[in-house]
């Protein structure tokens, strides 16, 4: 079969070598110039194992379920080494210290209670040390191009695909992530909202200390820190600061100001950028976080299911739209093998 995927993401190229091994002919259409570009490539970089998600059970065990697939799959671009933590704050947390150790309990998430010296430990009502996995996005790149390759998929930067151009094919698998319904719209009415936001992420250079080290601060308006890959950099994320613009709708409302840096990667000297917000949120959790030096800011949107405030689920979700048409919405980096999976199945059946 003569199968079109669109998006050279991680979704998108799962999708594109499943099939490829399943003897298809796979044209992989993105529409930079390169792959893992967009939200696969701007982003914080865990592999997460469900600790992020004490207010959805299925998001946790859908992280828990996909570990081992996405380990199996690019295990070579893992890194297991450095300290990972979680903490809830005294005040403005959306859940309790007991709550949480009730929660990692529950889904037997293996912790230990520890008070880092890089933590101002007034400010935190709970820190756990976790084993947790993250990912070097430069070994995960050149995973995906050995694959591409080895396997005959063609890949095609810098095209965007069309669904005049889809009509050449025997199937459509779309995981377009933020631009979805841009695809859908011969189908008008399998087209949905989401809600889509903006993001900045800081990446800063850190005095030694904190070399292997991360936080994520729970469960409200607060901020993360991760090293990025094997760098000595780190990226900054913040539950409200990272965010620019946000909208409910079928597309992105993007303003002019940010088309020259969405997507671009490592942008020094942002015009637009929160990084002084960034800084002065997180400094009540780290004081030495005052000493961060901005190297630049990667803008990307990330894309959500509208209205899940409560629970902040983030599920993967795989669509028949029609005999010729599959779309996939991309939850958690890890959903992504079993995503292809889910694919393939689709395939074999129509």
């Amino acid at each position: 079969m003569k199968i079109a995927v669109v998006g050279a993401g991680i979704f998108g190229i799962s999708a594109a070598v499943k099939l490829a091994q399943n003897s298809h002919r796979v044209d992989l259409f993105e529409k930079e110039d390169g792959i893992l570009k967009a939200a696969s490539g701007i982003n914080q970089f865990r592999l997460h194992r469900g600790f992020h998600y004490p207010r959805s059970s299925e998001t946790t065990g859908d992280s828990i379920r996909t570990e081992k697939s996405f380990r199996l799959e690019y295990g070579q671009a893992v890194i297991d080494d450095g300290e990972q933590y979680y903490g809830i704050a005294k005040e403005g947390s959306l859940i309790s210290a007991d709550t949480y150790l009730d929660f990692c309990q529950k889904f037997k998430l293996g912790h230990e209670h520890i008070k880092p010296a890089f933590l101002n430990h007034s400010q935190i009502d709970l820190c756990l040390r976790a084993k947790e996995g993250r990912i070097d996005h430069a070994k995960l790149k050149k995973i995906c191009l050995s694959r591409i390759k080895k396997l005959r998929v063609n890949l095609r930067l810098e095209t965007k695909a069309t669904p005049g151009l889809l009509k050449n094919y025997d199937l459509a698998v779309l995981c377009a992530y933020a631009n979805l319904n841009s695809l859908l719209l011969h189908v008008p009415d399998q087209q949905k909202k989401y809600q889509f936001e903006l993001c900045e992420k800081p990446v800063v250079k850190l005095p030694r200390q904190f070399t292997g080290k991360s936080l994520v601060m729970m469960d409200g308006p607060f901020m993360c820190l991760d090293p990025l890959g094997g760098t000595d950099k780190f990226l900054l994320g913040n539950v409200v600061h990272a965010i620019h613009q946000s909208n409910i709708g079928l597309h992105p409302e993007v303003d002019d100001k940010f088309l020259p840096i969405l997507n671009k990667g490592i942008i020094k000297n942002p015009p637009i950028t929160n990084f002084k917000k960034f800084i002065e949120s997180g400094v009540q959790f780290i004081p030495e976080l005052a000493k961060a030096e901005h190297i630049g800011s990667m803008f990307t949107i990330r894309t959500v299911l509208p209205h899940k405030e409560e629970t902040d689920e983030r599920p993967t979700i795989v669509s028949r739209i029609n005999d010729k048409t599959i779309t996939v919405f991309s939850g958690k980096f890890s959903n992504c093998v079993e995503a292809a999976e889910k694919v393939l199945e689709m395939v074999k059946e129509v």
